[in-house]
């Protein structure tokens, strides 16, 4: 029988809602938990895409952060609120609804009769308030019950083994995009399109910027889903093998490896078949720019690529702007209802563009706002377009050779009849920064300190900003361009952003479920950026790079690593030298080197002071680790030892990197029959966080499960089992909202106690 848990009351939810109001899943909750998201202690909280289908599918519990949230009365007065205004206005029959719920309860054998009284004791429902009433109840129970994971077998393929695994059941972040309302005009295209990919399985949908080559796809996949066990879709950033890495699967764990989420991936995808599309936007390339392109076009299931370049030996669709004159009226009269009175001059602005579809958009869109007259902006798209040797031109990439198009003029035209403000400019500066497939609209505010959303909605209405499901927002690729050739993002004007992103790289012991957009946008940072502060940002970029070594994001550190190879020689001091060779020892395989940089580190740094002590403390950190590599443990003891006693002397804030490497060190001397010694490197290091009251973060929960472990392996089970849970209850404070690291915090733990001879199950469900 069904469980009565929060994945089988959604799914109970969402079968009755219309297919016209069907919601993105992170949309769905913003909805369902909006008094939730609205209060000011969860400003800090956001909807991550993969956990929130984990929640849906049952194999992870729900953020403790709402559950606990939702244990005050007034909080769950709220949530029957949010659900009799938004969410059972949605359904088709709620009164259907309400019963198979019942049936949900009534048939769990793990409930009470006791407890089925209590949830059940308002059903029938007489009405939408009981309704709301009886759903609330049952969601709280559901919520706050002992989770029970489901069963994580769902990458199962059909019996017969003839289609592709499902795709959903693996894959959280591969929904494709709604195209736009307005969508018009490319019947013709969408029939030939589907013709070629069924003939020809791959194929490379080219043409200009911002003729219409996404709609085109997001168009073609809404008109031919059914034909499709799975449709797939992700935005091209650069490199393919990477994005295949970023993909979010259910069963991905936070300490992967960038490699073995590759593996993981490319395994599932080699695993597809012909009955489903995988959809690459924006892939921007030639063949020889991409080493994996040829990898990926060996997949059996049809790829659809759109592009800019045109790639010989390949299939190729050449998208041309819309032929359809009665269309492209139709479609500017959506956003300018007074177009039937001036066709003949729209029509002579739709040729003067060339009917370049996001040019007429944005065209449409200006007059939708009386900012001019249709007889002006023809006017002005005549007199003041770019002249045909300007550099600013959309550049096509035809066999690794640029060509000019002046379409970008019109676009720039356009952009900067806007007029506008400040506080708009600043925004479209720092969104041009962000990545290519978008930015949760609450991370940006948070990001950017912004008080309301005002001037984001009036980018939106003027066509500039894109919204996209799960509260995201993005720049058109073409926009990007524009903006970052006109407005000039530069560390002096983006301060905001990069102080805010420094700040959340130092929060050390914190870990944050958006580490791969913040990273990608440093990414853009370090390519886009005018370096007008350049110490600012040396010192901005050195902060980074540790932070993405938490994760394991070896192109990102690279490319900071290259950033700060320019910088370093150029603003930076000794000591900036001593840590580019830190960093240059972390990515380097070869430990010998590795010992030989940090060796040169510590050589640049003769005298220790306050200012200079946590460097040098963590440069003998590192290189005691690295001796421990190759067995010198005489000499990984001395330089471990090093940095402690300058960590004493100086108390400087210690960093996660360090606090890592020195708990792995007592860890080592344990295993090495030196229990003794490496607790009191461990005490010594709690005392040091407590001295920085850095007491509540995930580094002090990190030494007391080691701590705890120690006194385990000593037979000291009263005491590790208290240090343990004292780390649990603040690794279950600061990370609460990542059900997949608890679940692993948990079962390491449980090991820890196996091997003490001691079962902790128990212990973990209290």
């Amino acid at each position: 029988m069904e469980m009565c848990d929060f994945s089988a009351i959604m799914a109970v939810i969402r079968a009755y809602i219309s297919q016209d109001y069907i919601q993105n899943q992170v949309d769905f909750l913003y909805m369902l938990f909006g008094s939730f998201m609205a209060a000011k202690e969860n400003a800090d909280f956001d909807f991550d895409n993969a956990l929130v289908c984990r929640w849906m599918n049952g194999t992870a519990r729900v953020s403790p952060r709402i559950t606990s949230y939702y244990l005050n009365k007034t909080h769950r007065v709220e949530l029957q609120k949010d659900v009799a205004q938004h969410v059972l206005p949605l359904m088709y029959d709620s009164a259907r609804a309400m019963e198979k719920l019942y049936e949900l309860v009534i048939q769990d054998i793990d409930i009470s009769d006791r407890q089925k009284q209590l949830l059940t004791e308002n059903y029938p429902c007489a009405n939408a308030q009981e309704e709301a009433v009886f759903l609330t109840r049952l969601l709280c129970f559901a919520m706050e019950r002992n989770f029970v994971k489901r069963d994580s077998g769902t990458k199962r393929l059909l019996t017969d083994g003839s289609l592709s695994p499902v795709a959903a059941n693996v894959i959280a972040n591969a929904d494709v995009p709604s195209p736009c309302r307005f969508f018009c005009g490319r019947d013709k295209e969408l029939a030939i399109l589907h013709e070629t990919l069924q003939a020809k399985g791959k194929v490379f949908l080219a043409g200009i910027a911002g003729i219409g080559k996404s709609e085109l796809a997001k168009a073609y996949v809404k008109a031919y889903r059914k034909e499709y066990t799975n449709m797939l879709y992700l935005t091209y950033a650069g490199d393919l093998k990477q994005d295949i890495t970023d993909l979010d699967f259910l069963d991905d764990f936070s300490n992967d490896t960038e490699a073995e989420r590759f593996r993981k991936h490319h395994r599932f995808l080699r695993m597809l078949k012909e009955d489903s599309l995988l959809i690459v936007d924006n892939f921007n390339a030639t063949a020889t720019q991409d080493d994996f392109l040829s990898v990926m076009l060996g997949y059996r299931c049809r790829i659809l690529f759109t592009t800019r370049s045109r790639l010989e030996h390949y299939e190729n669709m050449e998208l041309a702007a819309i032929s359809d004159s009665t269309a492209l009226l139709h479609f500017v009269a959506r956003y300018f209802p007074e177009a039937p009175e001036h066709e003949t001059v729209l029509e002579e602005i739709i040729r003067t563009v060339h009917a370049h579809t996001l040019a007429v958009e944005l065209a449409a869109r200006l007059l939708g706002k009386g900012l001019l007259s249709p007889q002006e902006l023809l006017h002005k798209l005549r007199t003041e377009h770019v002249a045909l040797d300007a550099e600013d031109k959309i550049g096509i990439t035809k066999d690794g050779k640029a060509r000019k198009e002046t379409y970008y003029g019109h676009i720039h035209t356009l952009f900067s009849l806007y007029l506008l403000n400040n506080t708009q400019q600043s925004l479209m500066r720092n969104l041009s920064l962000f990545p290519i497939a978008g930015i949760s609209v609450r991370r940006m505010a948070e990001w950017l300190h912004l008080r309301n959303l005002n001037d984001v909605d009036e980018l939106i209405e003027m066509g500039f900003v894109t919204p996209a499901a799960g509260h995201m927002i993005r720049l058109h690729p073409m926009m990007q361009e524009i903006v970052i050739a006109d407005l000039k993002p530069s560390v002096k004007k983006c301060k905001i952003l990069l102080t805010n992103l420094q700040e959340i790289c130092l929060a050390h012991g914190v870990d944050v479920p958006y580490f791969k957009p913040l990273f990608q946008t440093v990414e853009n940072i370090i390519a886009y950026i005018e370096k007008d502060e350049p110490t600012f940002f040396l010192r901005f970029l050195e902060d980074v790079f540790p932070y993405m070594e938490k994760y394991q994001y070896r192109p990102g550190m690279e490319r900071v690593l290259f950033a700060l190879e320019t910088a370093v020689p150029n603003y930076g001091t000794n000591e900036d030298r001593a840590l580019l060779l830190d960093y240059r020892a972390t990515m380097e395989k070869n430990d010998q080197k590795a010992i030989k940089y940090e060796k040169d580190a510590l050589a640049l740094i003769p005298e220790i002071n306050a200012s200079n002590a946590l460097l040098v403390s963590n440069l003998h950190s590192n290189l005691g680790g690295l001796y421990a590599n190759i067995k010198q443990y005489a000499l990984a003891s001395e330089h471990m030892e090093t940095g402690l006693r300058i960590l004493e002397e100086y108390q400087p804030i210690p960093r996660h990197d360090m606090i890592a490497k020195i708990a792995s060190y007592a860890m080592l001397q344990n295993n090495m029959k030196h229990p003794e010694k490496g607790f009191a490197i461990l005490e010594k290091m709690a005392q040091g966080l407590q001295n920085n009251h850095m007491e509540h973060s995930g580094d002090y929960a990190m030494v007391l499960e080691a701590m705890g472990g120690i006194c385990l392996s000593q037979g000291k089970i009263p005491e590790g089992t208290s240090y343990l849970r004292q780390s649990l209850a603040l690794f279950e404070k600061v990370c609460g909202g990542d059900t997949e690291l608890m679940e692993r915090k948990k079962q390491a733990m449980i090991q820890t106690y196996e091997s003490a001879g001691v079962n902790l199950n128990l212990w973990l469900e209290a």
